[in-house]
């Protein structure tokens, strides 16, 4: 007894050692966040002979920036990494990348721009949009284009200072958005983004059926630059962490605005909240907003209750007709073994009658 005992035990030690080499998650290195334009390297750690490389960065294929050459992958076998990088960061190099698809981690790459958002509001009127260089002459352009004529017909819109060489937005329109770039000479440049106040939506409440996925895309008015910042079960999420992704909206190329939630549980019921802003250490409320819905979370066997139900009747309005069949049955038996047929009525006795006669 004492020797199976100890097979038994030796087993599971087998199998519990098994498992941790099964599950051992790779690391990632590299920098986390990368000026546009300057080039970047991510170094895949801790990987094994039978992994599959590849890469993804949000869950989808890098295949058509590979074959273009605007990422690189080397991997040398036997070295346990793989490697990924670029020559220069743009926006869409922003997201969550993985060497495996086993992989459980994730390395999460900002990229940061140059371009100063500025938020245009009533409140904001007259926004200043400031020069460095006041001293020198200096040039501004919308789009690329200058002021004139991407203003052409809305010119009171804004002014130029020409003492400070600042531009002043001086009205709340929507021929106002857009991207103004400073330019003092050829190597001195400012550039920014006036953009409305973000907008975020979500439906008023989300049903999803218990171990089934939730998805949900915070919409609404936003621009790229946008942050996204998700609230699920009393806790902030900016990056995937365990069974909780963010990932990028890829019709408005805006990073976070997606969150999925594998296998829903019960408790996970309540309100789930997302954030928009461009800065998070804005003050100022209107530059800011917010949505929230209420997550329902359904039985998994819900569906089948009205089904089960129907069955139900049908068995016992089955059961009422036989029962009521049979005793229709029953009583028309019992009567007709009371009721007397003609052919069983006694006949009367001829020989008798003739006797009496005689």
């Amino acid at each position: 007894m004492e020797r199976r005992a100890a097979f038994v035990l030796l087993g599971l030690l087998y199998l519990a050692v098994g498992t941790l080499v099964t599950v051992q998650a790779v690391t990632y290195s590299g920098p986390v966040v990368v000026r546009e334009g300057q080039g970047w390297e991510i170094e895949c750690n801790d990987l094994k002979d039978d992994d599959h490389i590849r890469w993804t960065r949000n869950g989808q294929t890098l295949e058509p920036e590979l074959s273009s050459g605007q990422l690189v992958v080397l991997s040398k076998a036997g070295t346990g990494t793989s490697k990924l990088s670029a020559t220069q960061a743009t926006e869409s190099h922003d997201g969550d990348y993985k060497c495996t698809s086993e992989s459980a981690e994730s390395f999460h790459l900002s990229i940061y721009f140059d371009i100063k958002i500025r938020v245009l509001t009533p409140k904001d009127v007259p926004l200043v949009l400031e020069c460095a260089n006041k001293s020198d002459k200096v040039q501004w352009q919308k789009e690329k284009t200058p002021l004139s004529t991407a203003l052409a017909g809305n010119e009171d819109i804004v002014k130029i200072d020409n003492e400070t060489g600042s531009l002043e937005i001086l009205k709340d329109k929507e021929e106002a958005y857009g991207n103004y770039t400073c330019k003092v000479s050829a190597n001195s440049t400012i550039e920014y983004r006036v953009v409305p106040r973000p907008t975020a939506h979500l439906a008023e409440s989300t049903s999803v059926v218990e171990g089934e996925k939730l998805h949900l895309v915070c919409g609404g008015k936003q621009s790229p630059g946008i942050k996204v910042s998700w609230t699920f079960g009393d806790q902030n999420y900016t990056r995937s962490k365990g069974r909780v992704k963010i990932s990028k909206d890829t019709e408005r190329g805006i990073y976070g605005a997606v969150l999925i939630v594998d296998n829903i549980e019960m408790n996970d019921r309540g309100n789930v909240i997302c954030r928009v802003s461009y800065n998070w250490s804005d003050p100022d409320a209107e530059h800011s907003s917010e949505a929230e819905t209420f997550l329902r979370v359904k039985d998994k066997l819900a569906a089948l209750w009205p089904f089960l139900g129907i069955c139900a009747e049908v068995v016992i309005l089955c059961a009422i007709i036989l029962v009521y069949e049979k005793k229709r049955n029953k009583a028309e038996l019992e009567e007709s073994d009371t009721d007397q047929s003609p052919d069983t009525k006694p006949t009367p006795n001829k020989e008798s009658d003739v006797r009496q006669r005689k």
